[in-house]
């Protein structure tokens, strides 16, 4: 008897099939793992064995220690050079292609339109071409260097089994390296350094021509009770606007804000804007435990995976009367040299210096036709045709606004020839501070503040990066300049700002204003930040007599906020005497004076400073600026001085300053404590007391694809923690920006010398060096400069 349809349905038939099916999506799963684990294999470098390397002058030594740091060691420089880019192309080629391409408006050839706006801005600087064009102004030696890296670069992509692992996910081939490709590494650092800062200086020339000069100065001061100018100084500050200039009593400025209240208690704070610096510091000999000067250094950018830097140690044995060579810092993925360290006889650390290095020009109406160049670009785009843009240049600059009918061009730095060379690479070959001095000042790379420390326990500062001749800060600070003016001329190397042996033995810097005077006019103003960091290294270091390497390196992660202190104290006054606000006063009494991880009552305290600021830098602009202000995209923001105006009014409450909306000063700042206090409860639906500052301060450092692709996030990115740490005090910590490395050295004692980074060495995550040294740096903890016992060895032979 035949079966029927209801006996071939059985649930047991059913069932039967079910796990046929199970079973085969499971073994389909399996072999698509299989394959990608083994094509995810094939791309990882190469840590031991031999390889050949053309061009090789002699046989080259690539080791590692368990951190991943690469100790190259051979008989000459350009075969350092070439070794190095071996393992940079191996490890990282794949960061350096990103960075070649951001530099020159690239990135659409790789990622598709999603990148066409972004190429589109960058493109209209046309920086390829300048780098080519600056390639052949070098001298012969270092276009040879730059040669033999980009070689070493090539060999090492080609050694790989297969292309490295993101060209598979992103279905692209890589594209050879060249040697402009390495000057435009440079170019990004320039765009990741003053970038932010030409955009704030076209704002705040934009808002001068709204408010007028006093009261423009007013809101933007130059300095005031936190500065810490190495050489003193100190800047008065401007006079607080009369009435007659502003006054918010008016029925006109009454209407304009009637939303404030609105707005002060409903918008999420906003947060400072990250001022992209560091921190830097150093002690001469006399000042050190030991008798050598001690050098510490942290670097503040965006953190991801890997980490920007790459720790490597640079050798050149002795031989025949030969003294050895050795180098141990961070070096650059793209570039062949090492950007801090310390060779035994001098180290040196940056901190990102903010002076006048670029003008916005005003076009005349009728610019002469010789004046304007028209060029025109093609953008590549991934899976669709390319793009062509036009664009035009006025004496070489790029005109890139238009405003009101009103066209502006950038005369920036970095467009200028001499703003790019290698002669920060001569810094492996310093024995003292004097030539370390002169090679900084020589050198053609974004503009930093380095303070320098030799064997012989002396210690300087000076402006790494070549400068160009100044108009006056009356002239440049947050203006627009006439089409008239003359070119900029290069600032000799004997007329740089400098300060060696300072008598308290003591140096520090952290994006502050250095100078004030007429050594101040050499840098002018680009927007230097506030100067609390700086403040509170300044009278660390002066605490103690003397130092030695530990206490430099607690430096790095001083927590107290001494800056938010004085809110702090502002604030309980109020909520004492304020019954409703006895939970906001009990946190504010119970704080510790410090931006620890658990601390509830910092996160409150800064908050409410942040919508203080946010509330009141909206009621004095709006008047002038207009609706603009409270458009997210388009509002004109306040900077970090914009602490001393708003300090000032809370401190003597001038009726005619205070907003409308409020009923008084006092009730102004419990608005904003109140809002604080909101936020940080709806944040989690926690109580008050819950809401600590390290939940608020998470750390999310990440891997670039995993932002593309968030299910990539648990296989690439770094594990988050509460973290404490801010921005207005030494140990800067935000959820994705911070301290890029921590090092402390006293040259000819690297042996007791630590270097910490964040995000890893590696950018393969099967190396066993990704992720390498996150964990110590992301628990304080510090690790060695110098390269530990080699775990594998790779021979180069020519």
């Amino acid at each position: 008897m035949s079966s029927s349809p209801a006996t071939l349905s059985s649930p047991k038939t059913a069932w039967r099939w079910l796990r046929r099916g199970l079973l085969a999506l499971l073994l389909l799963a399996l072999v698509l793992a299989i394959l990608a684990w083994a094509l995810l294999r094939a791309s990882l470098p190469q840590l031991n064995g031999r390889v050949t390397l053309p061009g090789l002058q002699a046989p080259l030594s690539l080791a590692r220690d368990d951190l991943g740091t690469v100790i190259v060691q051979g008989e000459n420089r350009l075969d350092l050079a070439r070794g190095l880019g071996f393992v940079h192309a191996q490890e990282r080629f794949f960061e350096m292609d990103l960075t070649r391409r951001s530099a020159a408006g690239e990135l659409s050839a790789l990622f598709g339109a999603v990148a066409l706006e972004r190429d589109k801005q960058r493109r209209m600087h046309r920086m390829r071409e300048r780098m080519q064009e600056r390639l052949a102004q070098l001298p012969a030696a270092d276009r040879a260097l730059l040669e033999a890296y980009a070689s070493g670069v090539n060999a090492g992509l080609a050694a790989l089994r297969l292309r490295p692992w993101q060209y598979l996910l992103l279905r692209a081939e890589p594209e050879p390296w060249a040697a402009a490709d390495s000057a435009l590494v440079v170019i990004e650092m320039f765009w990741m350094l003053q970038g932010t800062g030409i955009d704030t200086g076209f704002e705040r020339a934009q808002l001068r021509a709204k408010t007028g000069d006093a009261l423009f100065d007013w809101l933007n001061p130059r300095g005031g009770r936190w500065d810490a100018a190495l050489d003193g100084s100190q800047l008065q500050p401007p006079a607080m606007p009369t009435p007659e200039q502003l006054d918010l009593r008016q029925a006109s400025a009454k209407v304009a804000q009637a939303a404030l209240p609105q707005i002060a208690t409903l918008q999420a704070s906003a947060d400072e804007q990250a001022v992209i610096g560091s921190n830097n510091w150093a002690v001469a000999g006399r000042r050190s435990e030991h008798g050598g000067a001690l050098l510490a250094d942290d670097m503040h950018l965006g953190l991801g995976v890997p980490s920007i830097w790459f720790r490597t140690q640079l050798q050149i044995p002795s031989s025949g009367g030969r003294p050895e060579q050795r180098t141990a810092g961070l070096s650059l993925p793209g570039m062949p040299s090492i950007v801090v360290g310390s060779n035994g006889a001098v180290a040196w650390g940056f901190t990102n210096a903010y002076g006048q290095w670029f003008d916005w020009i005003q076009l005349p109406a009728n610019a002469a036709p010789e004046r304007l160049k028209t060029y025109t670009q093609t953008i590549a785009i991934k899976g669709q045709a390319a793009v062509k843009l036009e664009l035009q240049e006025f004496d070489g600059a790029p005109v890139l606004r238009e405003q009101d009918g009103q066209r502006y061009a950038l005369r920036w730095i970095a467009h200028q020839g001499e703003a790019v060379n290698l002669e920060l690479d001569r810094m492996l070959l310093a024995r003292h501070v004097d030539e370390a001095l002169g090679i900084a000042q020589r050198s053609g790379m974004p503009h930093q503040n380095i303070v320098i420390a030799d064997s012989r326990g002396q210690i300087a500062w000076t402006v790494a990066g070549r400068l160009w001749s100044q108009q006056g800060l009356a002239k440049s600070y947050a203006r627009i300049q006439s089409a008239d003016e003359p070119a900029h001329s290069w600032t000799s190397p004997a007329d740089y700002p400098l300060i060696k042996n300072p008598k308290n033995g003591q140096l520090w810097t952290a994006n502050n204003r250095q100078l004030g005077g007429a050594a101040a006019e050499l840098i002018a103003d680009g927007g230097f930040d506030l100067g609390a960091r700086a403040q509170q290294i300044r009278d660390r270091l002066s605490e103690k007599p003397k130092h030695d390497e530990a206490s430099l390196m607690a430096l790095h992660l001083d927590n107290e906020a001494r800056f938010m202190q004085t809110w702090g104290q502002r604030l309980l006054k109020l909520a004492t005497a304020s019954p409703q606000h006895a939970e906001a006063a009990e946190l504010l009494r119970r704080w510790n004076g410090r931006a620890d991880a658990e601390q509830a009552g910092y996160r409150l305290i800064r908050a409410a400073r942040l919508k203080t600021l946010d509330t009141l830098w909206l009621a004095w602009t709006e008047p002038f600026v207009g609706k603009q202000q409270r458009d997210e995209k388009q509002a004109i923001k306040w900077r970090s001085s914009f602490e001393y105006p708003a300090s000032q009014a809370l401190d003597q409450q001038p009726a005619h300053l205070l907003p409308p909306a409020f009923a008084s000063w006092d009730a102004l700042l419990l608005a904003q404590l109140d809002a604080a206090a909101q936020e940080m409860r709806e944040s989690g639906k926690q109580t008050l007391a819950e809401a600590s500052w390290g939940q608020r301060n998470h750390s999310k450092i990440q891997h670039v694809l995993s932002k593309a692709i968030p299910p990539l996030a648990y296989f690439l990115d770094m594990p988050g923690m509460d973290q404490g740490g801010d921005s207005n005090l030494p140990h800067v910590a935000a959820p994705a920006f911070g301290q890029s490395q921590r090092l402390v050295v006293s040259p000819g004692r690297e042996a007791q010398a630590t270097l910490s980074m964040p995000g890893g060495q590696s950018g393969h995550p099967m190396s066993p060096f990704y992720g390498a040294g996150h964990g110590p740096w992301a628990r304080g903890e510090a690790t060695p400069l110098l390269a530990g016992k080699p775990l594998h060895q790779l021979d180069a032979l020519p």
